[in-house]
């Protein structure tokens, strides 16, 4: 009796623990898209109740009046360079420690990774001065250089540990066959590095919702992204939460439909990015 009641508190004790979890992580959500269907009068009165009537309105007034749309272009720009120039470096970087035979090359991954140890708002005004000084701020570099800067570091390191992971037997084939470094890795390496190339790009999209950086550096530019966009439906006479929450709800599609078409890519190259063998 007591080995079956062993048995099944190991069995459901995980399946109860991981319901909570995803119903944790599921409320925001559901939270933000009921609100979503609300006027702003429906929330104030009681947050918690379903919607009166479905307020369609909010999503065309987030969509039009509040210019929503135009943000998400801006934002798609910004992260997919952003994104191209991660994986860019990073790829050469990764390659080039794990394959070249650099010396002292796990001290300068060990050096390329301290900047990441550090809280983001210790660098924000030393980095803020140095982008003003250099004439660099309010415009669209302004995130794109520094989302590559801080991407660059732990991308290498997956990268890295990918790269080793590959047997000596196919590069060196491939260089018995007159194919040089450069060859070898685009011929060779890319074409079977696409999940782990896929892993990185997901894990640097949560640039899409950068707060800090963006709202310092482009607080007088007229080219807005998705955090400055959402910060303008709050003004001096107050929250406009249903239009809000539309506009919550439009931002987080392309990431979810991003996310479940590449989610078997994403653990596969994590898999093999992040485990040596």
């Amino acid at each position: 009796m007591n080995i079956n009641r062993e048995t099944t508190a190991i069995v459901w004790i995980p399946r109860v623990t991981v319901l909570l979890l995803t119903l944790l992580t599921l409320f925001p959500l559901l939270f933000v898209l009921m609100t979503s269907f609300k006027s702003t009068q429906q929330f104030l009165q009681n947050i918690w109740a379903l919607p009166e009537r479905i307020e369609w309105f909010n999503y065309s007034k987030a969509l039009i009046d509040g210019g929503i749309g135009r943000y998400l272009l801006n934002s798609t720009y910004v992260v997919s360079i952003s994104i191209i120039g991660i994986v860019l470096f990073a790829s050469l970087a990764g390659y080039a420690l794990a394959r070249l035979r650099i010396p002292k090359a796990e001290l300068l991954m060990l050096f390329i990774l301290i900047p990441t140890m550090f809280p983001s708002e210790s660098i924000i005004m030393p980095f803020y001065i140095m982008m003003s000084k250099l004439r660099l701020l309010n415009e669209a570099y302004t995130l794109i250089f520094p989302f590559i800067g801080w991407g660059v570091p732990t991308a290498t390191f997956i990268l890295r540990n990918f790269f080793q992971s590959i047997p000596n037997e196919l590069l060196e084939a491939a260089k018995v066959d007159g194919a040089n470094d450069m060859l070898v890795f685009v011929k060779v390496i890319v074409p079977i590095m696409i999940p782990t190339l896929l892993t990185v790009a997901i894990l640097n999209f949560g640039l899409w919702g950068e707060l800090l950086w963006t709202t310092v550096s482009m607080s007088a530019s007229v080219f807005r992204t998705i955090p400055l966009g959402i910060i303008a439906f709050q003004t001096q006479m107050g929250t406009d939460w249903g239009p809000l929450s539309a506009a919550i709800c439009i931002v987080m599609v392309p990431l979810v439909v991003i996310f479940l078409c590449s989610q078997k890519y994403f653990v596969r190259g994590l898999t093999s990015g992040a485990v040596k063998g």
